[in-house]
């Protein structure tokens, strides 16, 4: 059996606590200081950023190009920038210098001050550009400043090597310093020690006993005297075995005498008894054979029972577990699907909206000028014609405008309701699906894709508005997503007509289609052609779940290569 000094295994576990401490403290140290230099590099972004916030500002409201690449030029010349990114109100690059991050990390919405995460070692400080003209604040653009895990690296070279070198000087004392006392404590004693039981004999046990010198350790003493104690204890053995002994040679002479009687005795009686011993055994032994073999049997039954009840309950576990992230993921789909209508509507809003104030502006200046030349009393004839047929136009212009956010946000409000709500309400289904079609316009609109809608105007049904709604939008988003990839001037028909108690939709588009094998998984759970490009693959799934489980009916599909996908299903409503 392999053995190990305890001084060296004691101070190897000493030595070993006080290392892992030490790194554990080096290591925090460390991180203190890179995080601590992160924040100061933050704050000298934003430092930066405010500096030159001004004159960037007005660069951008007058378009004066060569001004923006002198300021960015500018900022990109100081140490702790490393990259700048200069973009137009719209989201457009206008400068991109230096080593710069993603710009899908650039936040969507405009922001006065956003500290942006590290990311692949590069880390940064984002902020919206707002011109403030005429009283009015209006954003130009926006400026994110960038700077890297190096340059914080590089201003803490001073601070590791301090840290590093005071780590490896206390460790290296320590290190000397246990090794010498376990040594002079320690080991030096034990060889003592072991040398004089190494010297033992049980025929003299008198100069067998330890005498340590200049021991002043108190357990070495007890190890001392405990072992003096032991060899006293054994004379005293030694001799009362002699006297045992003396006694036992009497006691077997008496036995030897009484043995011979027993055996004459035994041999008359073992005769007798011999025949019956051996079918007793012989019987014992087969029961005993019956016995293990039954007992392996039960204990081999019990083993398969224990492990087929454990399969069983892994497995219910796992099929809930499962059934439960389905769920979850199908109800992340519809949020999200959502969260993209809010996006997009929410940007063709704006735009009416913005001319709306624009046009206001413009009226509000043409009366203060009416206003004071009607003051000053040189109102002429002309200007106020002038002032009403440019109030007559903005007022048009805003009439139209307010008119077209309105419709936008009544039907983005209806669809959205309905996306998230299971209610049952009457519709006029051609209304409804224009509806539908009009919240995904931001979709569209920069495609040269065109949307047919064939449903007679006068068929009014009640059914779960909201099932509709989703099942049309994912059908319509893998269109504009999957099948037109690559296409430009994709056609989507949708016919919608009733069939006995039954609404019959055929939904088709010209895209690219799908092979045989992609077919036969099309209503598969997390089935997508763009796995690794963001693709969930539950769109499919949840058409298939609502029309087949939430609103009973049935649907299939075709498709081949080259000539775009197929889709009819039949659900069963109340026409009206």
């Amino acid at each position: 059996m392999a053995t190990s000094s305890i001084s060296r295994s004691l101070l190897t576990s000493v030595l070993s606590v006080y290392f892992i401490l030490t790194f554990i403290v080096t290591c925090v140290q460390i991180v203190g200081e890179y995080f601590d230099t992160k924040r100061v590099l933050v704050e000298e972004l934003q430092n930066q950023q405010l500096t030159f916030n001004g004159s960037l500002t007005r660069s951008l409201w007058e378009f004066n190009t060569g001004q923006i690449e002198a300021i960015a030029e500018g900022l990109i010349g100081i140490p702790a920038i490393s990259g700048v990114v200069i973009r137009s109100d719209a989201g457009e690059v206008l400068i991109q210098l230096g080593e710069g991050a993603d710009l899908s990390m650039l936040p969507d919405e405009a922001s006065e001050g956003t500290v942006l995460p590290e990311k692949n070692g590069i880390f940064g400080y984002f902020s919206s550009l707002v011109f403030e003209f005429s009283g009015h604040s209006t954003q130009v653009g926006d400026v994110t400043l960038f700077t890297t895990r190096d340059i914080a690296i590089d201003r803490i070279k001073v601070s590791l090597y301090f840290i590093i070198g005071n780590a490896i000087i206390k460790s290296t004392f320590l290190l000397l310093l246990f090794t010498l006392a376990f040594s002079r404590m320690l080991n030096r004693p034990l060889l003592d020690l072991t040398d004089q039981i190494r010297n033992f004999r049980l025929d003299d046990l008198e100069h067998s006993r330890l005498h340590l010198t200049d021991q002043r350790n108190e357990e070495f003493v007890m190890v001392e005297q405990a072992y003096n104690q032991l060899l006293d204890n054994l004379e005293e053995y030694q001799e009362d075995l002699d006297k045992t002994q003396q006694q036992l040679v009497k006691a077997n002479r008496k036995l030897d005498e009484q043995n011979a009687i027993l055996e004459q005795e035994v041999a008359r009686k073992t005769s007798s008894l011999s025949q019956a011993m051996l079918d007793l055994e012989q019987r014992k032994n087969e029961l005993e054979m019956r016995q293990d073999k039954l007992s392996k049997e039960i204990s081999q039954r019990r083993t398969i029972e224990t492990n087929l009840l454990k399969t069983n309950s892994r497995l219910e576990q796992s099929l809930d577990t499962l059934q439960q992230a389905q769920d979850q993921l199908i109800e992340s789909e519809k949020l999200a699907s959502l969260g993209g209508l809010v996006a997009g509507i929410t940007h063709d809003v704006n735009t009416p909206i913005g001319i709306g104030v624009t046009a206001t502006s413009f009226l509000q200046e043409r009366l203060n000028q009416l206003e004071q030349s009607l003051e000053k009393k040189n109102l002429t004839q002309s200007q106020l014609q002038q002032f009403i047929a440019e109030s007559n136009e903005s007022l048009t212009l805003l009439d139209n405008n307010l008119k077209r956010a309105s419709e936008l946000i009544g039907s983005f409000k209806q669809v959205a309701v309905d996306q998230t709500s299971e209610a049952t309400r009457e519709i006029n289904l051609r209304e409804y699906l224009t509806e539908v079609i009009q919240s995904l316009h931001p979709k569209l609109k920069k495609t040269d894709h065109k949307i047919e809608l064939d449903c007679p105007s006068t068929m009014n049904i009640r059914c779960p508005a909201g099932a509709l709604s989703q099942i049309f939008t994912n059908l319509i988003m893998n269109s504009l997503i999957h099948g037109f990839e690559n296409i430009s001037g994709g056609q989507i028909e949708i016919h919608a007509e009733r069939q006995g108690n039954n609404l019959h939709f055929r939904y088709s588009d010209n895209g690219k289609g799908l092979t045989e094998e992609q077919m036969e998984k099309l209503f598969d759970p997390f089935f997508t052609t763009k796995r690794h490009l963001g693709g969930s693959g539950l769109g499919t799934h949840i058409v298939w779940n609502l029309i087949t489980q939430s609103l009973k009916g049935r649907i299939s599909a075709t498709s081949e290569p080259g000539k775009g996908l197929q889709y009819e299903f039949f659900i069963p409503v109340t026409f009206l």
